[in-house]
């Protein structure tokens, strides 16, 4: 049976290629990325908020937040949080960082996530736009702070605002904050989504903040309609022939490149859950993104939410599962898992 995010990806990615301004856009990202933003959803309303915002392919590099709960400081978020805005820190076209939260937030969590925003080094001189949404509504509103402010920024994304699909809580994305790539929809919606660089994440660790956090949502979200639940592990590259490779693949290949004290020990943990994975060292960072979700796949299987839930009712082989997104594209295709001794295949089975 087909799977149905596959099928619909390849029915957007036909109107895409029909759409002049679209087409403009798979132009501009096969010769790299430049977004204007980092923005920084939480995992339950990422893909809406690039609806809401009117922010397509290119504009905006994401960072997540767990839903309902303040952005942790940057040393108690690394991967979520901190590495990605390290990576965005090298794109030039920068004009501020969204902070989205629901109306029914508090706003001491809007004051500490601002707060801890400002933490990051390579936040200081970016000004947070800050918005209180009604999805249900597609209607936002400024959030005033003190944190420094670009009115123009803000005027211009209220203008876009548009009411975002439906949410489909029963289905889980994990991929990577590049701006280049639009969260796929499924029949029911669109997806929560965690973006993270390359779409990794690490093992379960106790005595990691980070970690924990992260495993009280699975918990909550493992709590109801468990049998129905999702998650989708996306690998992107240069799937389709042309066009860029995913960029922490490619760090994750030259290391000792990578400067930067939130950036670098992030791209050397990816290498290492990668490297374990492969039987060949990887050749090129399509291969190198293939490892990295399937360890990503493996690191999930020790969060305490998903290792009791697969021993209550075992693993059901559609419970996890890995995709490959063309970058350029956006067009979602199944890929068994493969080894890198079997890359020089993976052209044909696309």
């Amino acid at each position: 049976m087909p799977n149905p995010i596959t099928e619909k990806s390849k029915e957007l990615a036909k109107a895409r290629k029909a759409d002049s301004h679209c087409v403009l856009k798979m132009e501009m990202a096969a010769q790299g990325q430049s977004p204007r933003f980092l923005i920084i959803s939480p995992i339950n309303r990422s893909s809406q908020d690039l609806q809401l915002l009117g922010l397509e392919q290119g504009d905006a590099f994401h960072g997540t937040r767990i839903p309902g709960i303040a952005l942790p400081n940057p040393d108690s978020s690394p991967m979520l949080f901190a590495g990605p805005v390290a990576f965005n820190s090298f794109f030039s076209d920068e004009r501020g960082v969204i902070l989205t939260f629901e109306t029914s937030e508090p706003e001491e969590i809007i004051h500490t996530t601002i707060s801890h925003l400002k933490k990051h080094p390579d936040l200081e001189d970016l000004q947070p736009i800050v918005l209180q949404v009604n999805y249900a509504e597609g209607r936002a509103r400024i959030f005033p702070h003190s944190a420094g402010r670009n009115y123009e920024a803000e005027n211009w994304l209220l203008s876009r605002l548009v009411k975002p699909d439906n949410v489909d809580d029963d289905v889980l994305v994990l991929m990577c904050s590049d701006s280049r790539l639009q969260p796929p929809a499924t029949p029911r919606g669109v997806p929560y989504v965690i973006q993270t660089l390359g779409g990794h994440v690490s093992e379960y660790n106790p005595d990691n903040p980070e970690a924990v956090l992260l495993d009280e949502f699975f918990l909550r979200w493992l709590s109801h309609r468990e049998k129905f639940r999702r998650i989708i592990i996306i690998a992107h590259g240069n799937f389709e022939g042309h066009g860029p490779s995913c960029g922490a693949g490619i760090a994750s290949l030259n290391v000792s490149s990578v400067q930067g004290a939130y950036l670098k020990p992030i791209i050397e943990k990816i290498q290492i859950d990668a490297s374990a994975i492969e039987d060949i060292p990887a050749k090129n960072a399509e291969e190198r993104v293939l490892s990295i979700a399937n360890a990503t796949q493996k690191n999930l299987m020790t969060y305490p939410a998903i290792e009791s839930l697969t021993k209550r009712n075992g693993i059901p082989p559609e419970f996890i599962s890995i995709l490959v997104m063309d970058t350029v594209s956006n067009v979602v295709s199944e890929l068994e898992t493969i080894t890198s001794a079997d890359r020089n295949g993976l052209r044909d089975v696309l």
